[in-house]
């Protein structure tokens, strides 16, 4: 077949169409697309049902209002989380317990979008909850956005933290644009140990070479986590191996490494910690297969003395607020950690390569099927505008990509208005208390030490992991058998790199 000459009139549409041999290849003028008119309507898909919905209906609205004749329909699908409420020192806290949790569940959502996108169909823009959106990525079923980005004369980068969108992008392109960022960091009880070697980052080493003397002679863990637990993302394996993730599955690339002896090396290490007493045994116990954690189970794990503890990033503003006497709304994710009086900063993980992970809780894609392509772009800029970032409605457990947004739910945080307000998307009435969003001396004080720590330890972020749920999931479902005896290192390695290699090569 000869190459068809396209017309200059032909250049000018929004999409060029050229024909190669059989085959059809369209071609988007960017440009073109960012010329038009901010219109229509969209539909955003999620499958979290309540930071999400929350956070996306108010946008909604808001968008709606700022251009007159778009409508932005949400839909979502996902399981709403537990939230109780317990007294701590004059404090309410809100406990969240993880919502969604249902497998089955997330698999038929999964299933339901990939059917959609494949059919050329599906929601104009993607929320990147549980979706495998590298395939989309490769198969050429989500947008590049930096086609946008490029484009559009109104985009500003310096409006974002820049190092974690370019930690997101995937084989040069940028195919999600996370709305948030989190990170775990370390801390150490000074009670047990006044001379901790503290720093910016540190290994999991640095702290057993701290700690283990006083852990012999005293008895107390050395960290505050189980070798093992079915509350997914809590135990000191997940945490151990997520560090090194792509050594043993590279999505990327589709490389995967279960059995060259690394991975059944460090099942042997976790074990053998918990053996020395350095970590809490495994947990696998028919209790805690549920997704609730007691209020009891939460305020005994706080109580015990480790000379190490997980922290997520919320809990890094109480170690500048514990000391103020305010009564301020704390929302503590079960598993988590939480933070005691004696607990100061030892720093962030890093691995030996000298990377530090970070995660995201809220990140959209565009559909390439998109109609509206120009509306999408809008809106997903829109979510992640200072406008919205600083409403108080996103995810209690990270901080906003904006970067003026960052302050302002800092002050948020502090005063306790941001708490109060993520309670009440999640159906809660409050306590009554009233919170003053003027700031005292004191808690000025509190955030300006709070944000000087938040932007320290953010520049020292550069791994992000692309994952995949399935792919977790098998993971964390067969090291049990080797928690529990069933099953030697040797022999779960052996079966993961024939399951995922499988499941990756699909």
């Amino acid at each position: 077949m000869k190459k068809t000459v396209v017309s200059g009139l032909l250049v000018a549409t929004i999409a060029l169409t050229t024909l190669a041999g059989c085959g059809t290849k369209t071609v988007t003028d960017y440009k073109k697309i960012m010329d038009s008119d901010v219109s229509g309507e969209i539909t955003v898909s999620c499958y979290d049902s309540t930071i999400y919905k929350s956070y996306l209906e108010k946008a909604a609205n808001l968008f709606e209002e700022k251009y007159p004749g778009t409508k932005v329909n949400v839909e979502s699908a996902g399981a709403m989380p537990e939230v109780k409420t317990q007294q701590d020192g004059g404090k309410t806290l809100v406990v969240v317990t993880a919502g969604g949790n249902d497998q089955q569940a997330k698999d038929d959502y999964v299933s339901r979008v990939n059917t959609e996108i494949m059919s050329g169909g599906g929601a104009d823009i993607l929320a990147m909850d549980v979706l495998p959106y590298y395939k989309y990525a490769d198969n050429g079923q989500l947008e590049d956005l930096n086609n946008f980005i490029q484009n559009d004369p109104d985009y500003n980068k310096a409006d974002y933290t820049e190092n974690i969108l370019d930690a997101t992008a995937y084989k040069g392109g940028q195919y999600i644009f996370p709305m948030d960022y989190t990170f775990n960091y370390l801390t150490y009880d000074s009670s047990l140990m006044a001379d901790f070697p503290a720093q910016d980052k540190l290994t999991y080493q640095d702290v057993i070479n701290a700690a283990k003397d006083g852990s012999a002679s005293t008895g107390n863990k050395i960290f505050g986590q189980s070798a093992y637990s079915v509350q997914k993302g809590t135990s000191f394996f997940e945490k151990a191996y997520s560090l090194d993730y792509t050594d043993f599955v590279d999505i990327i690339n589709k490389k995967v490494d279960f059995t060259g002896g690394e991975f059944a090396g460090l099942l042997e290490t976790v074990k053998s910690y918990a053996d020395s007493g350095w970590i809490n045994p495994a947990n696998v116990t028919a209790a805690e297969t549920s997704r609730e954690m007691s209020l009891d189970k939460f305020a005994t794990d706080n109580a015990e003395k480790y000379y190490a503890k997980f922290n997520s990033s919320l809990n890094l503003v109480n170690q500048f607020t514990r000391n103020l006497g305010t009564k301020t709304n704390v929302i503590r994710l079960a598993g988590s950690g939480g933070s005691s009086e004696n607990d100061e900063i030892a720093g962030l993980v890093s691995n030996d390569k000298d990377e530090v992970h970070f995660s995201y809780a809220q990140s959209y894609g565009i559909n390439s099927n998109s109609k509206n392509k120009r509306t999408a772009w809008e809106f997903v800029k829109f979510l992640a505008s200072d406008e919205m970032q600083s409403s108080g409605l996103g995810s209690p457990d990270s901080i906003p990509i904006n970067n003026n947004a960052k302050g302002k739910i800092a002050s948020m945080l502090i005063t306790g208005e941001a708490m109060q307000k993520r309670a009440a998307a999640s159906g809660l009435a409050g306590n009554g208390q009233e919170v003053s969003k003027e700031l005292t001396p004191e808690q000025q004080q509190a955030l300006g030490n709070y944000m000087e720590t938040l932007d320290k330890f953010t520049k020292l972020l550069n791994k992000y992991d692309v994952h995949d749920e399935k792919i977790d999931n098998m993971v964390i479902t067969e090291v049990k058998n080797f928690f529990t005896g069933e099953k030697t290192a040797d022999e779960v390695a052996k079966t993961l790199q024939s399951k995922v290699e499988l499941y990756l090569n699909e």
